[in-house]
């Protein structure tokens, strides 16, 4: 019997720290070894690779991260996906009935490109999961009140999400809300209301997290999901 494991994290888990040790490392009483998690590059992306059991430990040692990709899924035992954020919002995703799970790096560009809605694509065509069964997490991120872009960029953002029948309010610009849009992105992709649930932390504001915006920092929270020997 497997069982999911999954961590939004914050500050005191540092990415960095991780990499400097190389080593495995525990996450609320569980050990997640370096050689089983699965790191994305994350350039801001629509991609959405399907990982298989080759990918194991991509990001530690001379295995290099999962190129040009910003989602990732797999229904493999023992296999740890890992999204980096540090204003940007990570996305879990686990379907129970066909045991897959996913992971997104979702920030302005890939909000932009509705990569949540390719990663829910990729979970139908490749493990038939019905979009109305996926329970997901969506962790902190930055919000609108400190996420001021220009007015070309806001612009560019709202053509976008007109395409995609996403409702922004006009008299937001220049601000965006990140986390409203992908809840938008979600539902109109099947996700049900009721399986979703949402960390309204701002990344910004709350100094348990780090920030780009805030500090300039290269360091992030790390965010994992895994399906693990029960």
């Amino acid at each position: 019997m497997r069982q999911l494991f999954h961590y939004l994290g914050n500050a005191s888990l540092p990415y960095r720290t991780i990499m400097a040790q190389h080593a495995d490392f525990v996450v609320n009483s569980i050990t997640v070894p370096k050689n089983h998690i699965v790191i994305a590059e994350q350039t801001h992306s629509s991609h959405v690779h399907i990982c298989q059991k080759a990918d194991n430990g991509a990001g530690f040692d001379n295995h290099a991260q999962i190129t040009a990709c910003d989602a990732m899924v797999t229904n493999l035992t023992n296999q740890f996906l890992m999204i980096r954020t540090a204003d940007c919002t990570p996305v879990l995703f686990y379907d129970k009935t066909t045991e897959a799970i996913g992971a997104v790096h979702s920030g302005r560009e890939g909000t932009r490109k509705n990569i949540v809605r390719e990663l829910i694509k990729t979970m139908q065509a490749q493990y038939q999961s019905n979009p109305s069964k996926i329970e997901v997490w969506i962790g902190a991120g930055i919000c609108k009140k400190h996420y001021q872009v220009s007015s070309s960029l806001w612009t560019e953002f709202a053509h976008s999400c007109q395409q995609d029948n996403i409702v922004l309010d006009e008299s937001d610009a220049p601000f965006i809300d990140i986390q409203n849009v992908i809840l938008q992105q979600l539902l109109q992709s099947g996700i049900k209301l009721e399986n979703t649930r949402q960390n309204h932390i701002c990344t910004y504001e709350s100094e348990a997290f780090f920030s780009f915006r805030r500090d300039g920092t290269h360091n992030r929270q790390i965010n994992l999901i895994g399906l693990i020997d029960g």
